[in-house]
């Protein structure tokens, strides 16, 4: 049996992309990158390379939805459903989306615990620094939920007595 080979979630902002990665077998999510967009406009050349570099095999890209689990319809909506028809377009992979309900604020607090108050940001710079950061760790949370949801490979049944595969 292949390997599904590794996954890349997406944190998609109309300024920033926070970007995961999975392991082969898909079983954990890494903090990759987060891309600026304003510093890199062109967004698709930066994901083709990596799509390239770390073999990636399938998108998942958090998707905006009410606590009821029903889709919000609004503008940020509306821009998620542009940036996965133009995923599709420039790659021919498939394109999951995953609930995307408060991993930004997850992935806030969970910063804001590992660090020190020494280090917490003190001015603009910083706090442009912690932003990528908290949007690189809300694909993490992104793409794992997805994993530990749908990502996996089914295992097929172990054969019984006799039976060959």
């Amino acid at each position: 049996m292949s390997l599904p080979g590794p996954a890349l979630g997406l944190d998609f902002g109309e300024r920033r992309i926070g970007i995961a990665l999975s392991d082969a077998e898909r079983l954990l999510a890494t903090g990759l990158t987060t891309i600026d967009r304003k510093k890199h406009p062109d967004v698709f050349a930066a994901l083709a390379t990596i799509v390239r570099e770390r073999k990636v095999t399938a998108f998942v890209v958090g998707y905006p939805l009410r606590t009821d689990g029903v889709e919000r319809q609004g503008a940020k909506t509306e821009a998620v459903d542009a940036f996965v028809a133009e995923l599709k377009t420039h790659f021919n992979l498939p394109v999951h989306l995953e609930d995307e309900a408060f991993t930004s604020s997850l992935a806030a607090d969970s910063l804001r615990r590992r660090r020190p108050a020494s280090r917490r940001p003190k001015g603009p710079r910083d706090w442009a620094r912690d932003k990528a950061e908290i949007d690189r760790v809300a694909a993490c949370y992104i793409l794992q939920d997805w994993l530990d949801r749908a990502g996996t490979a089914p295992v097929p049944p172990p054969l019984g007595p006799g039976e060959t595969p």
